[in-house]
């Protein structure tokens, strides 16, 4: 079972039985179901009932859509509280994924559960007035394997994190 339903695998010209539908996108029959009490269109006619995909493909991106909370600068979704939250102490964390984004994290200034948020290491600037930044926001930092989040310590505001050594 997928952790999300995904509609890729939706053919649009396709239609799909109950059991169908809820294989080709990762959820249970019953999830399917409760899909078709909340307004996803299918043929219910007879039996089995079906399920038009180009219909099934519009309901999931609507309903993905609708539950999407927009963030501004400074604030993280937190997924124990199901909302945007501020960090707590204005403390965040910078590690490096790639060269152009990075992962920021932060504890919930509410429930003090990890929130997370994806960012482009251009766009670290914005972050300063609204919080401290530690971490490495060099670039090149995640290529190399010696500069792992547990390893790297603060340093000074707009430097590169200093790094220990075993």
């Amino acid at each position: 079972m997928a952790l999300r339903a995904s509609a890729a695998r939706v053919k649009s010209n396709r239609s799909y039985t109950i059991e169908e539908a809820a294989e080709t996108v990762g959820v249970t029959q019953q999830t399917v179901r409760s899909w078709i009490k909340q307004g996803l269109p299918a043929m219910t006619d007879q039996r089995p009932f079906l399920i038009i995909g180009l219909a099934l493909k519009d309901f999931m991106k609507e309903t993905h859509q609708k539950r999407k909370q927009p963030l501004s600068i400074g604030e993280f979704f937190c997924v124990r509280c199901k909302v945007p939250r501020k960090a707590a102490a204005g403390m965040v964390f910078y590690s490096p994924l790639s060269g152009s984004h990075g992962r920021l994290e932060a504890l919930c200034a509410v429930c003090e559960g990890v929130c997370q948020r994806t960012v482009r290491a251009e766009d670290l600037r914005h972050w300063t007035p609204f919080c401290r930044i530690d971490g490495s926001t060099d670039r090149n930092a995640y290529r190399n394997p010696s500069t792992s989040p547990e390893i790297i310590t603060s340093g000074q505001e707009g430097r590169h994190a200093e790094i220990q050594r075993g």
